[in-house]
């Protein structure tokens, strides 16, 4: 391993722990809303919310231009005489512009829809969120800013702080004044918002000043910005409806009540999407470094073993829902626990896209239109699994089409990046990862049968114990029999 490989290995470990402590922190906010939103406001309600917030988060990655990642590339190039406070801002307006714009189509569609369309919870709680569509893109944009300025605590207190114990409070105020239809609606405004207000501070003492006097802009500017980043929207955006196909599916045929479970079963995706994040902050700009430098075939091989990383503690989390995850979701209400056997297989569809679709920045940086190729056909696999087998199935049924298109999808990528550029990853290679896995989640089943059901809850956790003990032995022999299977290796630092 080179001196400069061996310092890209420390940026990427070192910035994935910071940020990994922010997301536990912020997981934990999570976990108090979701037991608040289920108690307190009921399945009905929570349906319609989840249904409401994937069609603004949808808008937001369409509305975002891209910029969470094209930001670095506008900031780098920008011309010797303008600072790059206001390519910010430049940025700032087309975000501002795209995101309303969204969020009035989509107040016009509701306030116009046929009856049906308003029945239920739904059509409020969209007309009410759709605004902070805005709000959430230029809180994407002004965060990005201040990563490129390596100030990653702005990020890190404002998404797993600000944002989760803002939308809490207002929250339970909303339930104690009576204000119960609305209630979590108004928790995404009061979330967004506080969050928008830290990060904007964030970015005045990330940049020093904004420079306002001195800024002009240009529709050449605009205009020149709007391209870069076009390629980064249409991509965001189509990845956005694969991850949230299956929730439009589940609430158009099942109705909001079924919503409300998938949706809560689909939380259980979070620590284990949050892993692959923890290590994105900085995997993306040294698989751009190293892909320029050492070329495709290079940096296949080192984005394959930081995937195969990421795997091996998402699947760590996979078993530990398998373990607990009933008791969690009862936890949070008696009627959620319904949808167990979907947040485990919706956990496992999650860890087989995020980890292994680390190389999907090899397509997009090369080939985007391999990119866009690869999640269209996820999309037609999902939904035609879904229109299958939901139906007979139930949520049962959206989770397994889910799990479905991710394989077909991690297959056509495999297929796609050694036709197209020559990279080989062989099916084994991350197979004795999930041979590990397999075995550990037996050890959860086989522990769990032999226990009193009406045990303590100390005593019910022994599966989960067991589950992982078993992971961790397997694990260790694995990575004895394959030295170096889970380093990180071949990245360029500089």
């Amino acid at each position: 391993m080179t001196k400069d490989t061996d310092a890209g290995r420390r940026m990427i470990v070192q910035g994935s722990i910071s940020t990994a402590l922010g997301f536990g922190i912020r997981l934990g906010a999570r976990l108090l809303f979701l037991w608040v939103a289920g108690r307190l406001f009921g399945v009905t309600l929570f349906g319609a919310f989840g249904l409401a917030v994937a069609v603004v988060e949808l808008a937001v990655s369409a509305g975002g231009l891209g910029m969470k990642r094209m930001l670095f590339k506008l900031l780098d190039e920008r011309p010797d005489d303008r600072p790059a406070i206001h390519i910010v801002l430049d940025c700032a307006l087309l975000v501002a512009a795209a995101s309303l714009l969204l969020a009035a189509i989509i107040m016009t569609i509701v306030g116009l829809a046929p009856a049906l369309l308003q029945s239920g919870a739904t059509g409020p709680a969209l007309a009410i969120v759709a605004p902070m569509i805005a709000g959430q893109a230029l809180l994407d944009l002004i965060l990005a800013a201040t990563r490129w300025q390596r100030k990653i605590r702005y990020e890190v207190t404002a998404r797993s702080i600000v944002e989760p114990y803002a939308g809490l409070a207002v929250a339970v105020a909303a339930y104690a004044f009576g204000f119960v239809a609305i209630g979590l609606p108004l928790s995404y405004w009061g979330g967004t918002l506080a969050a928008l207000a830290y990060a904007v501070f964030g970015l005045r003492r990330s940049f020093g000043s904004f420079q306002l006097r001195d800024y002009r802009t240009s529709p050449g500017a605009l205009i020149h910005a709007f391209r870069t980043t076009g390629a980064a929207t249409f991509s965001d955006t189509i990845n956005a409806l694969f991850g949230r196909i299956d929730l439009y599916l589940v609430g158009a045929l099942l109705g909001e009540a079924a919503a409300g479970i998938y949706g809560m079963a689909r939380q259980g995706r979070t620590p284990i999407r949050q892993v692959r994040q923890s290590f994105d902050g900085l995997l993306t700009p040294l698989i751009a470094r190293t892909l320029q430098s050492d070329g495709a075939i290079a940096t296949g091989a080192a984005t394959a073993s930081a995937a195969r990383l990421i795997l091996s503690i998402q699947l760590a989390l996979l078993i530990a829902l398998i373990g607990i995850g009933r008791q969690l979701l009862g936890w949070i209400g008696p009627e959620f626990a319904a949808g167990y056997v979907a947040m485990v297989l919706l956990a496992l569809a999650e860890a087989i896209q995020s980890a292994l679709g680390l190389t999907d920045l090899i397509l997009l940086y090369r080939r985007p239109s391999l990119t866009l190729a690869l999640t269209g056909a996820g999309i037609a696999i999902n939904v035609a699994a879904a229109f299958a087998l939901t139906p007979s199935l139930g949520i049962e049924g959206a989770a397994a089409a889910a799990v479905l298109a991710n394989v077909a999808t991690a297959l056509l990528r495999r297929f796609m990046l050694h036709e197209g550029f020559g990279i080989r990853i062989p099916l084994r290679y991350n197979g004795g990862l999930f041979a590990c896995a397999a075995v550990g989640s037996v050890g959860v089943v086989a522990v769990a049968r032999l226990l009193d059901p009406g045990l303590t809850s100390l005593v019910a956790a022994l599966p989960l114990a067991a589950g992982l003990a078993v992971y961790a032995v397997m694990l260790k022999a694995w990575t004895r029999l394959a030295p170096g299977a889970l380093s990180l290796a071949g990245f360029r630092a500089e």
